[in-house]
């Protein structure tokens, strides 16, 4: 979540007020996102609120937490389709706790930081009770929040770097000191976090603090971000972008692909851990994205194609191809 954009400053109310409500935008598919065998889907929508959700993970009793930004509150919800602010049962107050909202369930538990400050907490996925970690070193969170999918530990952007925390023991480790980062993500594979930074996208080593990756924005204005696991696309990134679309960057080529577009400021995601699909905020929603044979932000195994899909998968293995041939 880029806080640097005048554009999102001139729409926030400081005061906690609901903004204005926005004019109605449909995140669409690209023929380009079809035919690489990607689908989207409406998971939440709070067009009275702008942000009416910003930080969004799964719990390990198979709900949802969310964080509305612009209510200043924390949310509760079932892991289906077509939620809306109404028709959640319940929603807790965050106030005096901070803004900037990020949550991630890491080793069977959920996390929640604010941005620009505070500490971090461990989550009771029923009540929604927040409960300060005890760090041993003292660490205070910026923006972006991921759970390492291998080790449980949680991947933060903060004010000392980018910092791999282990939440059961407190351990503090800082992958780079380099402070600024956005829409942070974690490899399947456990060894590379991802972060958006200057309108870049950057890769390190979660143990050596080697960069090993970095790729351009192309002007998108990249926000969160989400790595793929399995079928032909495994290892390249989906890009929330803030300027309204979706990208697909080539891990190999570093090539940007616009998936979808069309909608409203994206943000943060967030990884579904029960079924691969990508949560992607935006400023009135929150789409569900999938992708045919593999998973995004998560190394879960992706559901078997279905006989009706297999046409769908086969023309998307031809399209990666003729797209990294070119």
């Amino acid at each position: 979540m880029q806080y640097r954009s005048p554009p999102l400053v001139s729409l926030m109310v400081l005061s906690g007020a609901l903004c204005a409500p926005l004019s109605a935008q449909a995140l669409a598919l690209t023929s380009q996102g079809s035919s690489l065998g990607f689908s989207l889907s409406t998971f939440y929508s709070d067009p009275n609120a702008y942000y009416g959700a910003l930080g969004v993970t799964t719990t390990s009793n198979g709900h949802v937490i969310m964080a509305g930004y612009a209510r200043g509150e924390l949310y509760l919800l079932p892991d289906v389709d077509g939620q809306t602010y109404g028709s959640i049962s319940t929603k807790v107050s965050l106030s005096g706790i901070g803004s900037g909202y990020s949550v991630a369930t890491a080793g069977g538990k959920t996390y929640f930081s604010p941005g620009f400050g505070g500490t971090y907490y461990q989550v009771d996925t029923t009540t929604l009770a927040l409960t300060p970690l005890s760090l041993n070193t003292a660490v205070t969170p910026y923006l972006g929040l991921w759970a390492n999918p291998v080790t449980g530990h949680l991947l933060s952007s903060s004010y000392s770097g980018l910092v791999d925390i282990d939440p059961l023991t407190g351990t503090v480790h800082v992958v780079t000191p380099t402070t600024g980062f956005d829409g942070v993500t974690v490899s399947p594979d456990g060894k590379t976090v991802y972060g958006e930074n200057g309108g870049n996208i950057y890769g390190y080593d979660i143990a050596t603090g080697t960069l090993v990756a970095s790729y351009s924005g192309n002007g998108h204005s990249p926000d969160g971000t989400g790595v793929i696991s399995g079928g032909a696309l495994n290892g390249d990134i989906v890009v929330n972008n803030n300027d309204g679309t979706v990208g697909l960057i080539d891990a190999g080529s570093g090539i940007e692909t616009i998936i979808a577009d069309g909608g409203t400021r994206g943000d943060f995601v967030g990884p579904d851990l029960s079924n691969g699909t990508l949560f992607l905020a935006s400023g009135d929603q929150v789409e569900r994205l999938a992708l045919q044979g593999a998973t995004i932000g998560s190394n879960g195994t992706p559901e078997p194609l279905s006989l009706s899909l297999v046409g769908i998968a086969i023309a998307a293995l031809a399209a990666t191809a003729r797209r990294r041939q070119t």
